[in-house]
């Protein structure tokens, strides 16, 4: 991805500051100074979010405040902006009480919000992926990724679960500071129940961070826990067939769908223990 441009930083108050690329996501951001940057997906999502953002107030969490242009805008060119945030990446699985709080608080605080319009519109891979895990969309990608996705939406079943404005991607976007309480950074909203947004922060935990699948016995009390487990396992599944379809990924080409399956085959035995 592309730096932006000087036009844009200039925008955004940073004119001469030669951007860094950040570790994480798809390496769309950058930081300049202060300021974080990274291209807007979906002009109308962005504007939601920073609308969020801007009028945030809760002393438990912390977000990034969003950055307006000179103009009085929340994006220039293509380009949005937040203030950098200190902090370090917070690990699910070494502190799962304190992850536990900090997923619950800030859901609490967008329980009362109503359902984005703009959710509709989303055509990016996470929300394609979302409609397969819950609207039982066909998953696409490699046969292999196919294969394994179907093998887990055969265990689905519905579920009847508030939903609500949730983050869906709050493992390696909340942070750590000694000295500030947490923080909670790049806002992914889907209007599902909040315990999917815990299963997802779960199950990447165990599959990719070494977390001790004891965890997931951990937040069992999370109602519908295994059914939500198995979505964000064919959430994340799904993901990765998209991301092929578009190139981000070689088919085959590293091991996802072995280690991936591992973690279908846990919650499935989850769910045949249950049965």
């Amino acid at each position: 991805m592309s730096a932006p441009s000087p036009e844009v930083l200039a925008a955004y108050g940073v004119a001469g500051v030669d951007p860094v690329p950040l570790e994480g996501g798809q390496g769309a951001s950058w930081r300049a100074a202060d300021t974080v940057l990274k291209p807007v997906d979906n002009a109308a999502g962005h504007a939601w979010i920073c609308d969020l953002l801007d009028g945030w107030a809760d002393d438990e969490i912390r977000v990034p405040a969003p950055l307006r242009t000179g103009d009085g805008g929340w994006e220039h060119r293509g380009w949005g902006a937040t203030r950098w945030l200190p902090g370090t990446t917070a690990r699910a699985g070494d502190d799962p009480d304190r992850f536990r709080a900090v997923v619950d608080a800030f859901h609490a605080r967008t329980a009362p919000l109503p359902r984005p319009g703009f959710l509709d519109e989303r055509t990016d891979a996470w929300a394609r992926a979302e409609r397969v895990a819950w609207e039982g969309a066909e998953p696409v990608g490699s046969d292999e990724v196919v294969a394994l996705a179907r093998r887990a939406m055969a265990a689905l079943r519905p579920v009847d679960l508030p939903e609500q404005v949730v983050h869906g991607d709050l493992g390696g976007n909340t942070l750590w500071h000694d000295a500030l309480p947490p923080a909670v950074i790049d806002v992914s909203p889907y209007f599902r129940p909040p315990g999917w947004s815990l299963a997802v922060v779960a199950m990447d935990a165990v599959c990719w961070e070494g977390a001790d699948p004891a965890l997931l016995d951990r937040w069992s009390d999370v109602e519908e826990w295994d059914q939500l487990l198995l979505r964000a396992v064919v959430f994340r599944i799904a993901t990765r067939g998209v991301g092929e379809t578009l190139g981000w990924h070689a088919p085959g080409s590293d091991g996802y769908v072995a280690h991936r399956g591992a973690s279908v085959d846990l919650v499935l035995d989850r769910i045949g223990a249950a049965a």
